[in-house]
């Protein structure tokens, strides 16, 4: 048992939460990479952070540096991410998403517009007795259902 833990150790300290970023007043993270078998290093990753660890922005790259996209987030007074902005590597709008609670912070509703801001998608969260995700159901815009993702639980 003891080698299991010494073991498991090192992976653990590597963990960052939400919990870590904010406690350690985190402002931004940077992903580097370093391919010795294409002899370079490059970005790969960037994430800004507000006061309370939430991923106010995300910036991938591709393997020479250059951005492939970019991704600003939003939220409201309880933390609850509430609009997602989806930007390809010009920097042009892809997709815009927007998300509903109930009064436990549980996610309602998730709305997709395209860059017309026209609905794509919608989707209903529905959840158990003890609060855990129910079910998924997705519509297209013109209301027909598209899929029901079930989540099931063994305890």
């Amino acid at each position: 048992m003891k080698i299991l833990f010494f073991f498991l150790l090192p992976i653990c300290s590597f963990c960052q939460s939400k919990k870590d970023i904010r406690e350690n007043r985190v402002k931004s993270l940077t992903e580097v990479i370093t391919s010795v078998e294409k002899n370079a290093t490059y970005k790969d990753n960037f994430q800004k952070f507000d006061k309370n660890g939430n991923v106010l922005e995300e910036v991938s790259y591709d393997d020479t540096g250059k951005i492939k996209g970019k991704t600003v987030i939003k939220y409201n007074k309880e933390n609850d991410k509430i609009e997602e902005y989806t930007f390809d590597s010009n920097g042009n709008l892809v997709e815009r998403l927007m998300f509903k609670y109930n009064e436990d912070s549980e996610k309602q509703e998730e709305l997709s517009y395209n860059t017309k801001g026209e609905l794509m998608t919608k989707s209903i969260y529905s959840y158990n007795s003890k609060g855990l995700k129910k079910e998924k159901k997705t519509w297209d815009a013109k209301g027909k259902l598209l899929q029901t993702k079930v989540y099931q639980y063994e305890f």
